[in-house]
């Protein structure tokens, strides 16, 4: 779309530009001819669903809203100025230069079909803020209390009990790294809570529309961090992830116990008078995966945890002579771990069964693991789908993103009817994925 969109408008101004030279004319009546005719075009293309409207489309309307003004205004003035070449050289150029700007995020964000939930229930959703006045949010300059907000994905529908699944984002993610994930599990009879951890998330959009941008020091750290290769700085790393983990475990248990109240109230609001607080999950995406298995940890209400390719960070107890004390209390709530192929061979080869969910694992209850072939870090969120290139260059694997998202859905779903609707064993293999799920087949 973005090529076609492209080629279209730039053949368009090139021709307006070689007539207006030929004739010595600004064409200012054809521009505005051809810029109202293209606009209508996109509008009865949007209107007739052909093309879906979305956000990547606001800016090229508004370049094309903004070339036809300024001929029109002109047009009106009626008044004729004098032919110049150079002028009109530079008119194009700059209409070129800001087209191509107005298209950025077309490239950015291509269109795409989303993924349709499977499940036999249409899907609502609401977003809440709280304020956990036990807490001061240690981002706050004015020493507030921590607020924290959540979007639910639940069934519409004013009967029946649902189990309760809370989602925590990676370091550099945000409430709806996952959607297509929460959708599917709504659709099944879940309700669906995704924490925004804010100055955490890339971004927080309160209930009263207040935007919170991740903290620039904690992204400088998470950064450094991912990158790092100097084991002489093991034990700085252990302190600085143990206070992310505090705060986002923290985030997690008000939610939890704000949520569980809300619902045991005497006459709770949807989605709480839905809500079955006898079936919880928990499950997260990299640093969120980390923070949700060791809140389960924690309590004794969760009843299973999924972690999407992140490193169990709350095993590490202790730093002693120079290494990391791992807890050798047995992991309690069922455990699924859903690793990209890189960081599951990359942490067999360096750790080995000293890697902190390698461990977790063997000294579970109850603990399963899988491997998708093919994938990397960023497989497990919706950024392929939504901007292939964003994804590609912040790290993702072969495999055809759109599959590994359906079955990631798939296995998620599936693990979590097990524990939260006792719907038998889940069966999980030990690899997802190959060569035949390649993007380039």
């Amino acid at each position: 779309m973005f090529y076609v969109v492209l080629i279209l408008l730039l053949l368009l101004e090139t021709a307006l530009f070689y007539f207006s030279l030929k004739q010595q004319d600004r064409l200012l009546q054809e521009k505005c001819i051809a810029y109202s005719a293209f606009t209508l075009i996109l509008v009865l293309l949007f209107g007739a669903k052909i093309l879906p409207y979305s956000f990547r489309f606001i800016p090229l309307m508004l370049w094309l809203t903004g070339r036809l003004l300024a001929n029109g205004v002109l047009l009106l003035k009626k008044k004729k100025r004098p032919f110049k070449k150079v002028k009109a050289g530079i008119r194009y150029t700059t209409a070129v230069l800001t087209l191509l700007l107005s298209l950025v995020p077309l490239l950015l964000f291509p269109p795409f079909e989303p993924i349709q939930a499977s499940g036999s229930y249409q899907v609502e959703t609401k977003k809440l803020t709280y304020t956990d006045q036990s807490r001061m949010d240690p981002f706050s300059d004015e020493n507030a209390p921590r607020k924290v907000t959540v979007d639910f994905y639940y069934p519409k529908t004013e009967n029946g009990k649902f189990p309760l699944i809370l989602f925590s984002h990676g370091a550099f993610g945000f409430s709806s790294s996952n959607f297509f994930t929460f959708q599917e599990l709504a659709s099944h009879g879940y309700i669906v809570g995704s924490i925004s951890h804010t100055s955490h998330a890339f971004f927080t959009m309160d209930t009263k529309r207040t935007l919170t941008l991740a903290d620039q020091d904690f992204l400088q750290k998470a950064v450094e961090i991912n990158g790092l290769k100097d084991t002489s700085r093991e034990e700085e790393v252990f302190h600085i992830t143990k206070e992310w983990m505090k705060l986002r475990t923290e985030d997690t248990h008000f939610l939890l116990d704000t949520i569980l109240s809300e619902s045991r109230s005497s006459s709770p609001s949807i989605p709480f008078s839905l809500l079955d607080g006898n079936a919880i999950g928990l499950f997260g995406h990299s640093l969120g995966g980390a923070s949700s298995a060791e809140t389960a940890r924690e309590r004794n209400d969760v009843d299973a945890v999924i972690v999407l390719d992140g490193t169990m960070l709350g095993e590490e107890v202790d730093f002693i002579d120079g290494h990391v004390v791992l807890n050798d209390t047995p992991y309690p709530v069922p455990l699924l771990n859903i690793y990209a192929e890189d960081h599951y061979e990359g942490a067999m080869e360096t750790q080995g069964d000293e890697y902190d969910n390698f461990y977790a694992s063997a000294h579970a209850l109850d603990a399963r693991e899988t491997v998708f072939k093919g994938t990397g870090h960023l497989n497990f969120t919706d950024l392929p789908l939504f901007s292939p290139i964003l994804a590609a260059k912040l790290g993702i694997g072969p495999a055809d993103a759109r599959s590994a998202i359906v079955t990631m859905n798939e296995i998620v779903l599936g693990f979590f009817n097990s524990y939260l609707k006792n719907e038998g064993t889940p069966q999980i293999e030990k690899e997802y994925l190959d060569e035949s799920t390649s993007a380039e087949n």
